[in-house]
Order: C-alpha cells, then structure tokens, then sequence
C-alpha cells in the first residue's frame, strides 16, 4: 500500500475525495467546518470594505460573465468563478482569516469561496458544501505540509499553489467526478498554481488576493476538466516535472496519505484574534498580557526582547514596516501595538486593521517598535510545530524592572481553538454596524444547520448586507 500511495499520490487522495462522505466525518470534524465557514463570514465582513477589496469588486464586475453566484455581503452576481475570486479577496483582505501553521495555508479563503460559488449555482444543500469543504481543506493542507517549509524557502507561497488544488478538488467533489476526474481536476489546477514571496522584502499589495486567486482558479480547474481539458494525472508525484518536484527541493508524501481518513487536518487549523500573520499571533497575546496586568505605557519600555523560532527570522521581523501589509507581517510591530494598547484594552482584545493604520501614522509606536529585538529561542524553537508558534516577550522598564510573559498556545490555535460561542461573539461584534440583532441571530442559526437542513442559497441570501 506504501509503495502504490508513494507512486500515485494524485490518484490517492482523488479516490478518497470520491469517496468520501459527511457522514464518514466524525462529529466534531463536521461542527468545526461549520465554525470555519462562520468564521468566514466574519472575516469577510471586515475584509469588503477594504479598498483593495473593492478593487478586486469593480474588475470582477468590469469583466462581466453569466449571473450565477453571489458576492458576499451584496447584490452583485458574477459567474462563479469570478465570484469566488472576489469572495476570497474579501476574505483574505486583512490577514484575519483562517492559517495553518505547517503548511503556510490559509484554506478558508482558498477553499470556501469556490464551494460556495458553485452550490449556490447549482442549488446544493449545506451537506453538499460541507461535505465538498472538507475534502478541499484536506488536499490543501495536506499536500501544504507534503512540501513545508521547502516550498517557502525556494519563494513560494502555499494559499496560492495549495489552496488551488485544493479548490479544484473540493469543486470536482461538488461536480461529481470520477477519481480520473478529479486527477485531471488537480492536474489542471497546477497550471495555475503560482505566487512569489518576494512581497516580503518589498512590500506590495498583491498578496491580498491569494485567496481569490486560488479560489477563482480552482473553479475554472474543474469546469475545464468537465469540459474535457484535464491536467497531467500524475501531478503530484510526477518526477519529471510535478508539483513535488517544481515547488520543493524536498517532498514526504506521508504527509498526504499516511493517515487520510483517518485524521483530519482541519482541526488544526488557527482563527485568528489578531489581524497579522499566524506565527506572530503569540507576540501579541503576550504583548497585551504584559501591558493588561501592569498597565504599561509605551514610553516606559526601554527594550523588548522576543524569543522567536528561526522559521520567524528574516522574513517576520522587520521593525520599520512601509506599510500595512508589512506591518502586519512584523513581530516587532505588531508587538509594539500590542504593548501600548494592552492597558486600555486589555488582555483579551485583538488587534484590528485600523490599530495597525494608527500605528504607522504613531512616532511613539514606530519607536518602541524599533526598540524591539527578535533573537532565536531554544524552548520557544522547541515549543514550535506544525500546528502554533509561541512567543516569549522580555521588557525592560525604565525603573529598573524586568518582565516576561511567555504564550505557548496562541488564542484560536489547536491546543487553545475558539468555540462556537467564542466566534459567534467575535461574529456578532463585526457585523453589528451592517445587519440587525435578528439577522445576525439568523444567519447563526443558517449556519449551525448546514449539516441538516440549511442550504447553499440561504445561507447566502441571509448574509447579505442587513443596514438596519
């Protein structure tokens, strides 16, 4: 069985997607996709507003196409390919939206908005897009930790490569392909699988539609595939030129089917509290505990250290970030925010797009946060795996005092994940200013019944923007 799973990776995982049932998901699997999905909603809520949103809007909408799937929040209706774009922009806008530590993914925005594109346009029921859902979140992430962090390393990034996969896999599940359909499903995705890192080092505005881009490209995999033109079968494992081989120096395609069906890994998936990269969301559970308990003001810290995993190093800690993208991919300045808000805020808040757009326009931020060393950290490397990255934060006061706190399980990480009621209050708070207390309570109820009664359309139609 190793031996064949090692040589046909691709048709593999596309047997189990065929095969796959709800009903095969144990319990718990099946109440967190719904969490997952309702957290999308809410990081769409906040990513729509944003101007690169609306950008992505107007062209999607310039374009055209048949009216068949929705975009979210409004009345606007574009085929479903260009409306999974638009929806995975909208939800990928502010980095709030669902991550995978291993794989670098962020499945939500790639996966969701593909399924729910195609089952409004066919009029499929929630256990339809559940069901699809899963089997996407579970080749993306799969396949994400079959090449991390090699992958990375040479340049690319997973929500784009993987996440496309993903979706044309889940919407293949939905389209009811054969298993040959699905390998020519996931084949052709890897034509437009791609995405450089090198907005990293300077900055840009490009990675704010990785989600869309995967869902837009997943969509068109499949529909193509349909329409008879289907990728290589072999993409995975395929030696001459398959995804392995083009996006890692190495590769364990363990990863992919060691335990398919057996565990899932969208359990370790992470929401996020804080609007900024995945392994910078300890910093800042740290930061605000610090500056909560002893009511800290930013111009009494005289240094800050941060122990980090060297995964960090590089590439997340910069302290002079341009702009908000970079701000938000920076330990050091996401701290800094987390420290000098912490005494008003407290303990508990979450840092939001708009603390980060004060914050560059704040001299006493931009300081502290050059006052911020990252240095690698034995334990916390130690601590590091696939599912969270701790922190440990030091201070030094200006009276002489030292501090630390350290967080081994960031807030909405696996080992410490937010409950239903934990997002349906993060929920509640983001869309109070767009819908009504019954709309909101309406759309939770549409969600928690996807598994037996709601469908595609209504949890759409009860979604769209409220103005109470």
């Amino acid at each position: 069985m190793n031996d064949i799973a090692q040589k046909n990776t691709t048709a593999y995982l596309a047997h189990w997607a065929y095969q796959f049932k709800l009903e095969d998901a144990p319990l718990p699997v099946i109440e967190r996709m719904k969490t997952l999905i309702l957290d999308l909603l809410r990081v769409v809520s906040v990513g729509s507003t944003l101007p690169w949103s609306q950008s992505a809007r107007r062209v999607a909408l310039s374009l055209g196409g048949t009216p068949t799937s929705s975009v979210l929040l409004h009345n606007d209706q574009l085929d479903a390919a260009r409306a999974a774009f638009v929806n995975g922009a909208f939800a990928h806008a502010c980095d709030l939206d669902d991550t995978h530590v291993g794989s670098m993914h962020h499945p939500g925005a790639s996966i969701l908005p593909a399924v729910i594109a195609i089952a409004e346009r066919d009029q499929l029921c929630g256990r339809q897009l559940l069901e699809a859902a899963i089997v996407g979140y579970e080749a993306s992430l799969r396949i994400g930790l079959a090449v991390q962090p090699y992958m990375f390393q040479r340049g690319f990034m997973a929500t784009p490569t993987c996440g496309t996969l993903g979706a044309a896999l889940a919407v293949g599940k939905l389209l009811k392909f054969a298993p040959t359909e699905l390998c020519g499903a996931l084949g052709a995705a890897s034509t437009y699988a791609g995405g450089l890192a090198q907005f990293y080092h300077s900055g840009s505005v490009i990675k704010r539609i990785n989600g869309g881009k995967a869902a837009e490209c997943g969509v068109l995999a499949a529909l193509l595939t349909q329409s008879g033109i289907w990728g290589p079968r072999d993409i995975l494992e395929g030696e001459a030129a398959g995804f392995f081989t083009a996006f890692a120096s190495q590769s364990d395609y363990t990863k992919i089917t060691g335990d398919l069906g057996l565990a899932y890994r969208l359990m370790e998936v992470s929401t996020k509290a804080h609007a900024g990269a995945g392994r910078l969301q300890a910093s800042n559970d740290a930061g605000l505990e610090l500056a909560s308990t002893y009511q800290l003001q930013a111009e009494r810290i005289v240094s800050v250290e941060v122990g980090i995993p060297k995964v960090i190093q590089g590439m997340l800690t910069r302290n002079d970030p341009p702009d908000l993208q970079s701000a938000q991919l920076s330990v050091p300045f996401s701290l800094a925010i987390a420290l000098a808000i912490g005494h008003t805020r407290g303990a508990s808040a979450g840092l939001r797009r708009d603390d980060y757009e004060s914050a560059l326009r704040s001299p006493i931020i931009c300081a502290l946060s050059s006052r911020v060393k990252c240095v690698l950290d034995a334990e916390i490397e130690a601590m590091t795996n696939t599912e969270e990255v701790p922190s440990r934060v030091t201070i030094q006061l200006d009276d002489g005092r030292e501090l630390t706190a350290k967080v081994a399980h960031p807030r909405g990480s696996p080992h410490r994940p937010m409950t239903w009621q934990e997002l349906s209050a993060l929920f509640r708070d983001t869309v109070s200013s767009t819908h009504s207390p019954e709309a909101i309570e309406h759309i939770l109820k549409t969600v928690a019944a996807l598994d037996y009664s709601s469908t595609t359309r209504q949890l759409v139609d009860a979604f769209k923007q409220d103005l109470h």
